[in-house]
């Protein structure tokens, strides 16, 4: 009998991906025998698309979906079918300035393919760098620098622009703090925080409400005749819990903080020694014996 898994949902950052941002060749062979093994492949990350690509290249077959910028974009890996769109309004992006403006701080707003960021951001990247993080991405490509305040109003008029989702980050973890309680005062925004190097960096994603890596895998799987309880989710941090708490199967990375390892079902080794190979040796291949 085979196994009831019939897609499999993967992290990137701290899962799929080891310390240098690549897939190791432990996990992108198991990540093949899933798919011989009739398992539908989705890539399901807080990156955009371009990034969700660069990574399924790293495969030794592509990943046939993509949760993109935390769910706000679902569609094929090579963006040819889109199963959900559902981004950032206007309002929902002022709203977010206004407040960035409050805080002395700007945002970073994310389309499908590439972003828009201003001094901020550069200074994430920079602690990033600063504690050895390397960081491999497509994300640049493209990137447009955001000076002044008026130049992000000027960007928001132009009606062709669609933004997924954004990150806010202030060196002052506290101010990161306040940002996040006057947007969720609004009660407009679905707010996934991530804390690194102990509580040295704190940045947030936002996104719209009710738009979450959750329910973007939802949607997928039920565009291809799935129940959640068909799905199995990996990942390791905060805008993964909404998926590992509504898949069949949840395996929390053994390097996630511990509120994300007791939300999983089980765990599995960490990003650095090919837990998600092991996972799916485990939990996918083993069943289907």
């Amino acid at each position: 009998m085979g196994t009831m898994y019939q897609l499999l949902a993967l992290d990137l950052d701290g899962t799929l991906l080891d310390r240098s941002s690549r897939v190791t060749k432990q996990n992108a062979r198991a990540v093949r025998r899933a798919q011989m093994a009739g398992v539908k492949i989705a890539l399901c990350t807080g990156r955009h698309l371009a990034d969700a690509r660069l990574f399924g290249e790293q495969l030794f077959a592509p990943a046939d979906w993509a949760v993109t910028v935390n769910g706000a974009l679902v569609s094929r890996l090579d963006g040819s079918e889109i199963v959900l769109s559902a981004g950032l309004d206007q309002r929902d992006c002022r709203t977010i300035l206004e407040v960035c403006s409050r805080y002395a701080s700007d945002p970073c707003f994310y389309t499908a393919e590439r972003l828009y960021f201003g001094d901020g951001f550069n200074r994430f990247f920079d602690e990033l760098r600063r504690h050895g993080y390397h960081m491999v991405s497509r994300q640049w490509d493209g990137a447009v620098y955001v000076k002044e305040m008026a130049d992000w109003e000027a960007l928001l008029e132009e009606k062709e622009l669609s933004f997924s989702k954004a990150i806010l980050y202030h060196r002052d973890p506290s101010v990161v703090d306040g940002m996040m309680h006057a947007l969720e005062a609004t009660g407009r925004f679905e707010l996934a925080p991530s804390v690194m190097y102990g509580g040295a960096l704190k940045n947030v994603e936002v996104n719209r409400k009710g738009v979450h890596k959750g329910r973007g895998l939802e949607r997928l799987a039920a565009h291809l005749g799935f129940s959640m309880q068909q799905v199995m989710a990996v990942g390791d941090s905060d805008n993964d819990l909404t998926m590992l708490r509504q898949a069949g199967l949840s395996v929390a990375m053994g390097n996630a903080p511990a509120h994300i390892r007791v939300a999983a079902d089980a765990c599995t080794a960490d990003h650095t020694e090919n837990g998600v190979a092991r996972a799916i040796e485990r939990y996918l291949l083993e069943e289907r014996i």
